[in-house]
């Protein structure tokens, strides 16, 4: 029995192998392949991309524009560039020429591996390059802010904020409102995209805006901002432009090789950038939109940064639109080369060494103030702005004096006693605000964090040389002062000195000459429950943070 069953098995294969086809056999043959297209094309001196599309099974076309001042004989094109579908077979080759002079349209037919044909007729149509020509420029728009979704952002002229610029010495904005732009075309790149010189004149003044933000409205420092990066966009004098026509846009590099962003080239018209928000253009205006990236423009929702010129101008700019305007003829007299004069940012003046900072003496109390509030909204809030929160006598600690005694000449340690002042009492440190809408009852002992200075004369251990960093990051320029507050608990609390400070992303805190701080970290962390959010009660009672008290040295009597 076994040896029928292998028998039968054996003449099985044997049937079966005899009618297997070979399993490629179509692929090799070409049989299947009836593709017979045109992937790719491009001739010489051709503009862009070329157009290709099949109409039917039998026909297609070609759409392509020749920058016909680039080719020497239009009846003999070269192709530079032809692709076709596998296995096809095209009546013209790469290397070949086409003959553009005809009565009739040139064609080309591809045919396939199974002998299916498609005839590609060329519409070819000379290429004008609309940007060529002579312009003034008549205007700019900046759209910048963060925030626009709170009214953080504006479209602005930056010449009407002029006093951010070099405006009095004629190198503001509008110094550009005098000049002229002359565009020639030289090329078509190899990828299709135009190519020519520009020339940036600098007007009947000879001037150009100089791009510098002036340092007195930095918000983060003392000297000017340079902005070319943004606002220098065309080039001062001779540069090269290219038109990308698969992106759109038009970009310049100058004579350095610095190269501009890409812009785009807008026709007469109203161009939304924001609900509520347009720029409006007249003739035609060349629009770069500055990227929200590092090293560019960058939201910064930074308390006293928002709704600035400073946020608008220099943090976070969105698009910057030159207006310009076509003219048949540019003046001679406007064919200057002009000078931006001064645009480079001088190095900020080295201070003048401080004074060494002497802690003992006596302090009168100046300003008091708390960070405070959940994760979701921390603020910064002077305690006496907020007088319906406290009772009356909040204002006894504003004449109250810290005085620090050494233990001996130039020790670092010595007895402390913060006293009443002249009207010989202290704040009681009560909260009587509101908790969730309603007026606390009884009043809330905040004494914990803001009557933390002992009433009562104690020791001190001042340690210039302690840097340990605060809760924040802030290292403490003067070290810290260790006082004791009671046998069991020593407060190790760092000191500020003259300077600007800026804590949990707030606006800055500045510290003026003759004056010093103590600030007291209240949490590690603001509260992660925000039942409430924006209230008094939050900053000031359920979740502060730090509290920093602002003092002014007082002179000796002598």
């Amino acid at each position: 029995m076994k040896r029928n069953i292998l028998f039968i098995a054996m003449g099985a294969l044997v049937l079966l192998s005899a009618c297997t086809k070979k399993p490629w056999a179509d692929v090799e043959e070409g049989s299947w392949n009836n593709d017979r297209k045109i992937l790719d094309i491009k001739f010489a001196g051709q503009a862009g991309l070329a157009k290709v599309k099949e109409v039917d099974e039998t026909t297609g076309t070609i759409t392509v524009q020749l920058a016909t001042n680039l080719v020497s004989d239009m009846s003999k094109v070269g192709v530079e560039t032809l692709n076709v579908s596998y296995k096809a077979q095209s009546t013209v080759k790469r290397g070949d020429f086409i003959d553009f002079t005809g009565a009739e349209a040139p064609v080309i037919t591809v045919t396939s591996a199974t002998g299916k044909s498609r005839v590609y007729t060329i519409d070819m149509t000379p290429f004008t390059e609309t940007l060529v020509g002579k312009y003034s420029i008549t205007g700019s728009k900046v759209w910048g802010g963060t925030g626009p979704e709170y009214g953080g952002a504006a479209v602005m002229s930056p010449e009407a904020k002029s006093w951010c610029w070099y405006t009095d010495e004629g190198y503001g904005p509008a110094a550009e409102y005098d000049d002229y732009i002359e565009i020639t075309f030289e090329n078509v790149l190899d990828n299709g995209n135009s190519t020519g010189k520009c020339i940036h004149y600098g007007g009947v003044n000879g001037k150009h805006w100089n791009c510098l933000f002036k340092a007195k409205y930095n918000k983060d420092g003392e000297t000017d901002i340079d902005l070319h990066k943004f606002y220098r966009q065309i080039p001062v004098g001779e540069s090269t432009w290219v038109r990308d026509y698969t992106a759109n846009t038009i970009t310049f590099t100058s004579a350095d090789g610095s190269v501009s962003l890409p812009a785009e080239l807008y026709p007469a018209g109203t161009y939304p950038v924001y609900t509520g928000k347009e720029i409006v253009v007249e003739d035609y205006a060349l629009a770069f939109k500055i990227p929200l990236a590092q090293g560019w423009a960058q939201d910064d929702w930074r308390e006293g940064i928002i709704y600035t010129d400073y946020d608008k101008f220099v943090r976070r700019p969105r698009l910057y639109a030159i207006m310009i305007k076509p003219v048949a003829e540019i003046p001679a007299e406007s064919k200057t080369e002009g000078t931006e004069g001064k645009n480079t940012v001088d190095p900020p003046t080295p201070p003048a060494p401080a004074p060494a900072f002497e802690l003992s003496g006596d302090w009168k109390v100046t300003e008091q103030w708390v960070y405070g509030g959940c994760k979701a909204q921390i603020t910064k809030d002077q305690t006496t702005s907020k007088t319906w929160c406290w009772n009356s006598n909040y204002a006894r600690e504003k004449d109250n004096i810290l005085t620090f005694t050494p233990a001996s000449e130039g020790s670092l340690s010595g007895k402390l006693f913060y006293g009443p002042g002249a009207d010989g009492a202290y704040w009681d440190y009560l909260y009587v605000g509101k908790k969730a809408g309603v007026t606390v009852d009884p009043p809330i002992d905040c004494s914990k964090y803001y009557g933390w200075l002992p009433h009562t004369e104690t020791t001190y251990t001042y340690n210039p040389d302690d840097k340990t960093p605060m809760a924040d990051g802030t290292v403490p320029p003067a070290g810290t002062v260790a006082v004791k507050i009671n046998s069991v608990i020593t407060y190790n609390v760092p000191v500020l000195v003259p300077g600007s400070y800026t804590f949990l992303g707030k606006s800055a805190l500045v510290i003026k000459e003759g004056c010093m701080a103590l600030a007291l970290p209240l949490n590690d962390a603001p509260a992660s429950e925000d039942t409430y959010k924006n209230s008094d009660y939050d900053r000031f009672v359920f979740s502060p943070l730090l509290y920093v008290m602002v003092f002014t040295k007082q002179v000796p009597n002598e």
